[in-house]
């Protein structure tokens, strides 16, 4: 199973070659990096912004939850694309979270 570093490697040559530019948290000893905690890459082209998350296949399922559950809790429209590497295949399997916060109407009092 390749490092973390490798694999950010991987996906910010792929999107440097696409013409994004990329920023990731510089890596501390025992202490989480991520951008709340769920973003490890942040792109940027244009208008465009691409918010990444980095794993291998093994472990979509969880942080598709971890991603899920903090855009829940703090009430967020905020996309994150999971980039997972395969390893027997050399590629990212790409998936984008995302939730749709429901407006609730305000009643206004009468005075």
């Amino acid at each position: 199973m390749p490092k973390e570093s490798i694999i950010r490697k991987k996906a910010i040559q792929i999107l440097q070659e696409e013409g994004w530019i990329t920023w990731f948290a510089p890596k501390v000893k025992f202490h989480e990096t991520d951008v709340f905690g769920i973003v490890d890459l942040l792109a940027l082209r244009g208008k465009q912004r691409k918010n990444v998350q980095l794993t291998t296949l093994p472990n979509v399922s969880a942080k598709r939850k971890k991603i899920t559950n903090f855009l829940k809790k703090y009430k967020v429209e905020f996309p994150v694309e999971i980039w997972a590497w395969n390893q027997k295949k050399k590629t990212f399997k790409k998936e984008k979270v995302d939730i749709k916060i429901k407006k609730r109407h305000q009643i206004k009092a009468k005075k």
